[in-house]
């Protein structure tokens, strides 16, 4: 019943209800694999973990190509998947005031293109990074998320939501806020993983200010979704 009920609020729910369901669900069985892999001795401690983050080496990404689909909706554990999906939830409803379904699943995708774009970069203009025994893999929900949330503070920043015991509250000082929270949950990694984080609020940036000329910067990201929906729906009429 429970798996019936998830399958219904994915077809029915919006873009921000079936992300925090592909997001906790692709934790839930990395977390499911990696205690089947430890009860019986399989590979080093969190396998299945590491396997979904992504590398910033392209040797290491040839190994496992589906990295660059499973870090959009990896998180670094228990904590900072609830945040992230706290946030996701909220400030993606308060996003879809003021932009479209697409707009968020476009920035969500091109935030983290651009965070991989990042993280990979600054370990190959640093080669010192490489030496220094730095986590070479993340995961990049945290970093999709501050894309959408970086340009619906620059496109409300006086906004206001109300905030319990607080009241009234701006988006750009929420943003601001939550970003800070974001990084305060990452553990101590390296350099390049702030710069993923700088890339997707460039991109979210950037994205609010090439749509106020006219452009919306995430209709390629439209287009393959509007292409993969037809293809399960053709595949399931046949």
């Amino acid at each position: 019943n429970l798996l019936n009920e998830l399958k219904l609020k994915f077809r029915t729910g919006d873009v921000t209800t079936r992300l925090v369901i592909v997001n906790s669900g692709v934790f839930a069985l990395s977390l499911l694999l990696d205690i089947t892999f430890t009860l019986f001795s399989i590979g080093p401690d969190r396998l299945a973990y590491t396997a979904l983050n992504y590398p910033w080496n392209p040797v290491m990404l040839a190994h496992k190509p589906w990295a660059p689909v499973t870090a959009l909706f990896s998180s670094w554990g228990l904590w900072n998947l609830l945040f992230n999906m706290l946030v996701l939830y909220w400030l993606g409803g308060v996003f879809l005031k003021f932009f479209t379904s697409n707009a968020l699943r476009g920035l969500y995708v091109l935030g983290c293109m651009t965070g991989m774009l990042l993280f990979t970069g600054i370990f190959m203009v640093f080669p010192s990074l490489q030496q220094r025994g730095w986590t070479d893999s993340i995961p990049l929900c945290s970093v999709c998320i501050l894309a959408f949330c970086t340009a619906l503070a620059f496109r409300a920043p006086d906004a206001t939501e109300q905030i319990p015991l607080i009241g009234a509250v701006s988006l750009k000082y929420i943003v601001i806020t939550l970003a800070i929270i974001d990084v305060a949950l990452l553990p101590h990694v390296n350099p390049a993983t702030d710069a993923a984080h700088l890339g997707a609020a460039f991109t979210g940036w950037a994205f609010n200010y090439m749509l106020g000329r006219g452009k919306d910067l995430t209709a390629p990201v439209t287009t393959v979704a509007v292409w993969l929906d037809r293809i399960i729906h053709r595949k399931k009429g046949s």
